[in-house]
């Protein structure tokens, strides 16, 4: 068995997220630290006293009110459905401290989806930032049991209110001399291992999003794993006259219901210090423009991000003050790490990979190690272990791609309440991430995923959901989704993302047009699942003798399609 692995490894406190955070000599974070704020008004802030208390007054009001945790830790699941903002931390943390779990709602999910999260969970409670109030509204009404809905306010009135309770009793978290909660301290490390807290929905390689299930020793784990060797590289740095860098400065503008938010913009401030600037919605003038007002020192995003940043003529010196950049969420190659580097106050763009299975990084850059601009997802982090296999899980020898296993304390223990999608992800005691990988002179790289599952701009796209939905449509009978390069259907010359295509065979005698089809999707789906790929109706969709789709032929049939159409304009 040939298994990859770093040379170091770091032993992991028996400590809960909320201790090592807020109560323990591993934070580094100071009691005054300014840890968030809004990007467009800086004086709307928390430091970590603050976020601490505010989380703690939370998380009473959630627990007298609703009994979260009540009856024991692990089991209410709370929806967090909000928009960029300074409180979504403190509302996250809550949950937590209240003994809850913290089932983060993507900002950029329909109605339809918000219902189909909190039904996932059975949570009967809905925290939504005022911005979301009518989605929210309208999702309870797809829900057949009662769910209260909780509306999440930020400064100058720091608040969390039950929607349409006007009255004292509706408020759950009051003046500055209300109640407050402190979490349950937590040392036994079987039960650290065994615990659920958070909540993150994922595609996978196939299906409707699955609740990836993580723990307190999930995230102190990453947390270890990552800053342990950043700490030491620094202590030695200092040690030999090399100056202190910047403080920590992050634009908060990927969503932080996924697991780059979630560890970035709400885990890492108070572990790390550091400031995390909210933006409300995220659009690139808007980015462009609070990168350089806010002074950025940091930044972690995804592979159209920079490349916008290396095309865009309007980006000019907003971010000079950039002395660490990373990319993740989908490869990026070394000709784009080049050209964004020149871009960025350090002159380099790193790459790290990893999945929500994972708590977040499985592969990340070696503090003082050699800059790569290869297009490799960096050296596997400590505690960790890879391997690389074909079909029959045998190792394939390097230079030839395989999938990619991962066994380490960072691995998610499997999906809520989804025993068949559990088994199926493990492997005799490896997680399988469906992303196929090759090693090249001992360098790792994605090369291809080894399923259906589309990534548009970083956000998961899973065929079988759009499909799902299609063919509820009454005039549509059968339906297959594929992702085609975005580039092929924009006519770029390089892609760097996907967008889905949708091959639809109408029931007979019925009519139903390209843009019905379109429409019907854009009315159930998020943004970024839209068919920017086109619809193209047909008599049949190919299958093999199981009658399976062969998805691959119509990928390539699509490809095909898109550059016929293109060469006719």
């Amino acid at each position: 068995m040939v298994i990859y692995k770093n040379e170091k490894s770091y032993p992991i406190p028996d400590l809960d997220l909320l201790t090592i955070c807020f109560d323990s000599e591993h934070s580094s974070a100071l009691p005054e630290s300014i840890l968030h704020c809004s990007a467009e008004k800086p004086s709307i802030s928390l430091n970590k006293l603050g976020l601490q208390r505010l989380l703690e007054e939370f998380a009473w009001g959630i627990r007298k009110r609703f009994n979260i945790g009540a009856n024991g830790r692990n089991k209410d699941v709370v929806c967090i459905f909000s928009s960029g903002q300074p409180a979504y931390p403190a509302a996250t943390f809550g949950v937590i401290a209240a003994g809850g779990v913290a089932s983060l709602v993507s900002p950029s999910s329909t109605s339809h989806e918000v219902a189909r999260q909190v039904t996932s969970g059975l949570a009967k409670v809905l925290i939504c930032s005022e911005d979301f109030v009518e989605t929210a509204r309208k999702a309870l009404k797809e829900i057949e049991y009662p769910v209260t809905l909780c509306v999440l306010r930020t400064e100058p009135d720091w608040g969390l209110r039950i929607d349409g309770d006007e009255s004292d009793a509706g408020e759950l978290r009051g003046s500055l001399a209300s109640e407050r909660l402190t979490w349950e301290r937590i040392t036994d490390t079987q039960e650290l291992k065994d615990s659920l807290i958070m909540l993150l929905y994922s595609s996978g390689t196939t299906g409707v999003p699955k609740g990836v299930c993580l723990s307190h020793y999930n995230f102190v784990a990453e947390l270890i794993i990552l800053s342990t060797p950043a700490r030491a590289f620094l202590a030695k740095a200092v040690a030999a006259g090399a100056p202190l860098p910047p403080p920590n400065r992050a634009l908060a503008h990927l969503p932080a219901a996924h697991i780059a938010g979630v560890m970035s913009y709400i885990i890492a401030p108070p572990f790390s210090g550091g400031t995390v600037y909210w933006m409300a919605k995220y659009t690139w003038p808007l980015f462009l423009r609070l990168a350089g007002q806010c002074r950025i020192t940091t930044i972690y995003t995804v592979p159209s991000i920079y490349l916008r940043m290396a095309k865009d003529p309007a980006v000019k010196d907003q971010f000079r003050w950039l002395y660490r950049a990373s990319a993740g969420a989908a490869p990026i190659d070394g000709a784009l790490q080049v050209a964004a580097g020149k871009k960025v106050g350090s002159g380099h763009v790193s790459q790290t990979w990893g999945l929500s299975e994972t708590t977040g990084a499985v592969t990340a850059p070696t503090p003082g190690g050699e800059q790569d601009v290869s297009g490799s997802i960096s050296p596997v982090v400590p505690n960790v272990e890879l391997r690389f296999v074909d079909g029959s899980d045998q190792d394939v020898p390097e230079g030839q791609p395989g999938e990619i296993l991962v066994r380490g304390p960072i691995v998610t223990k499997g999906y809520f309440n989804n025993p068949e999608a559990t088994k199926a992800a493990f492997r005799n005691g490896w997680f399988a991430t469906g992303d196929i990988g090759v090693v090249r002179e001992g360098r790792f790289y994605i090369v291809d995923r080894l399923k259906e599952l589309i990534k548009y701009k970083g956000l998961q796209v899973a065929p079988a959901e759009i499909e799902g939905l299609l063919i509820t449509h009454p005039h549509i009978l059968e339906a297959a989704v594929v992702g085609i390069p975005e580039a092929e259907a924009a006519g770029d010359t390089v892609a760097h993302s996907e967008v889905p295509r949708a091959y639809v065979v109408r029931v007979p005698g019925t009519a139903i047009s390209a843009d019905e089809v379109k429409n019907f999707v854009k009315e159930k789906l998020a943004q970024y699942k839209q068919l920017r790929g086109g619809v193209v109706f047909v008599d049949e969709l190919p299958k093999n003798a199981l009658n399976k789709v062969l998805r691959r032929e119509l990928r390539d049939l699509a490809v095909k399609e898109v550059r016929t159409e293109r060469a006719r304009l």
